[in-house]
């Protein structure tokens, strides 16, 4: 096999896994600026947790995003959000929201979320 031949077939290949790599975890959205950034940087997608926001803020309607991103803070220290929601399903925080049962910590991440979402 002549030398070109090698290292032009290595370059596709190494553009192709590279693609592959992409198309498996396409880059993150980015967002607006908010002071809750360190708390909403743990969700992949903010515009369906705002989504969900909207029912959670219905069930929580003194709801504030200062107070809510000082408990999730609280809960979550250095933790993941789904450490945080199993800790908080074994300990019985739970909401209903629309018929299900939902960990405090997802429902106050997703009030969060919409509460500081961009208005369309």
């Amino acid at each position: 096999m002549k030398r070109r031949t090698l290292l032009g077939g290595l370059g596709v290949l190494a553009v192709a896994a590279g693609g592959a790599v992409w198309l498996r975890k396409p880059p993150r959205k980015t967002y607006p600026p908010t002071p809750y950034d360190d708390l909403l940087t743990r969700i992949d997608d903010r515009d369906w947790a705002a989504k969900f926001g909207v029912s959670v803020l219905a069930t929580l309607p003194a709801f504030t995003p200062a107070t809510g991103a000082a408990t999730l803070r609280a809960r979550l220290g250095k933790e993941t959000l789904q450490a945080a929601a199993q800790h908080d399903a074994e300990a019985g925080r739970v909401l209903e929201v629309k018929g299900w049962l939902v960990p405090e910590s997802i429902a106050l991440m997703a009030a969060l979320a919409k509460a500081t979402a961009a208005q369309p």
